[in-house]
């Protein structure tokens, strides 16, 4: 009975794609490509076919499709941390574009866990997704390696070292590193702190190396007393920012890793009355949506999230296809200036 009702379903699915076809004036593969979202098809051609189907009162059936082109129409994205807010804008973006082309998502993430990490991948594969985005800062080739042998594709975000064995979604972080210093510096500041995330990270090395990178360009060092370490959470950052207050001579800005630990500075500069933006200047990095709703409002680096998502479901889409897709460009962060920056004390403006 499942293998008549697969056949019955095939040749409706075949039969409706021949009418839309004939009413349309165009072949059957051209009506398939408009149906499934893919590219390669004139505007022009893609509203006589839509108008074909709006005619005919065609409702493509998914299910046979699915079956005729090996497919289930169905996406996984695995990303770090549920519970960080930088993921739900990623998650949200994704989904509406998968939506969009009647393709469902199932999520997951990994807290960072190397384990849980090889458990995710191998879940989305015996769940038979059509690809998988792994948008997490941590990976292991071992993993994916699962995803290869079942010969389902994979997009990573900013693994430059595995660039050339996996689409990759890049970031340059250093584009909103210089941003943010050369504001800092037109603003009169020259003693800068900085507070990284764990360097056991790879995406907190990226960013510590792409902000001191971009103080040499300057000139300028990243200097020891200077830099401290927190847990990419407020609580670190509230401990890395009071280790900067104690230095016998403070830094008169801070730039931090991610906005989470930027707002914990904020609360410790509260609590150690040093009043931010007059005595102290925060940097964030992400603009979270909490950002503009602290007080002050948090200057910060956005990574625009709805890019990488748009990205990597590209990627994806053009790996079904069986092709590697036209070059992108990295996703570059930008400085968004609020009111946690000012000049220095007794200090004007440049």
């Amino acid at each position: 009975m499942g293998l008549g009702y697969t056949l019955v379903n095939q040749r409706v699915y075949h039969m409706d794609i021949l009418q839309v076809a004939k009413r349309a004036n165009v072949s059957t593969a051209t009506v398939s490509r408009v149906i499934n979202g893919l590219p390669g098809v004139r505007e022009k051609t893609s509203d006589r076919v839509r108008r074909a189907i709006a005619e005919l009162n065609y409702v493509p059936n998914t299910n046979a499709r699915s079956l005729r082109m090996g497919r289930t129409r169905l996406f996984g994205l695995i990303v770090s941390d549920i519970n960080n807010p930088f993921f739900p804008e990623l998650i949200d973006a994704f989904e509406s574009l998968a939506a969009a082309q009647g393709i469902e998502v199932i999520f997951t993430h990994t807290n960072y866990d190397p384990i849980r990490f090889h458990n995710c991948v191998r879940r989305m594969i015996e769940r038979n997704v059509d690809a998988i985005a792994v948008m997490t800062s941590e990976v292991e080739e071992e993993a994916l390696q699962q995803a290869t042998t079942a010969g389902v594709p994979i997009v990573l975000m900013n693994q430059r070292e595995l660039a050339g064995k996996y689409p990759n979604v890049l970031v340059d972080y250093s584009v909103g590193f210089r941003e943010a210093l050369v504001h800092l510096l037109a603003l009169g500041h020259s003693n800068i702190g900085f507070i990284a995330g764990p360097q056991t990270l790879d995406s907190a090395r990226r960013r510590k190396d792409a902000f001191k990178s971009a103080l040499k360009s300057h000139g300028l060092r990243m200097r020891a007393e200077w830099t401290a370490i927190g847990d990419m959470k407020v609580e670190g950052g509230r401990a890395a920012m009071d280790k900067l207050l104690s230095c016998n001579s403070s830094p008169t800005a801070v730039v931090t890793s991610n906005d989470l630990m930027a707002i914990g500075a904020l609360q410790a500069a509260h609590a150690a009355h040093v009043s931010v933006p007059k005595n102290l200047s925060i940097i964030g990095f992400d603009d979270l949506p909490v950002a503009s709703m602290m007080h002050p409002a948090l200057s910060t680096i956005r990574l625009p999230r709805n890019l990488v998502a748009a990205q990597a479901f590209a990627c994806l889409q053009q790996a079904i296809l069986g092709g590697e897709g036209a070059a992108v460009e990295p996703v570059q962060p930008h400085l968004v200036i609020r009111n946690s920056t000012a000049p220095p004390a007794n200090r004007k403006r440049r």
